[in-house]
């Protein structure tokens, strides 16, 4: 994963939940589109936005926690 890929969750192996502290309006879901943000040693940040480029969730990722599709 590079920053500023494009990739689409396959399969999520962990259950996200979307809280008060969450940042966004939801949890990520099979299906959704993200950019990579930034990447760190052992994770990422994964942003998904609507079509007007506001934020539905920003989550950090592990590899393990999902199966992504570059796009």
């Amino acid at each position: 994963m590079k920053q500023y890929s494009v990739v689409k969750i396959k399969t999520l192996k962990k259950k996200f939940e979307h809280t008060e502290l969450s940042f966004g309006s939801r949890a990520p879901r099979v299906g959704d589109i993200a950019t990579v943000i930034d990447v760190y040693d052992g994770a990422f940040d994964l942003e998904c936005c609507d079509q007007n480029g506001i934020t539905i969730w920003l989550e950090v990722f592990k590899p393990s926690d999902a199966e992504l599709e570059l796009m």
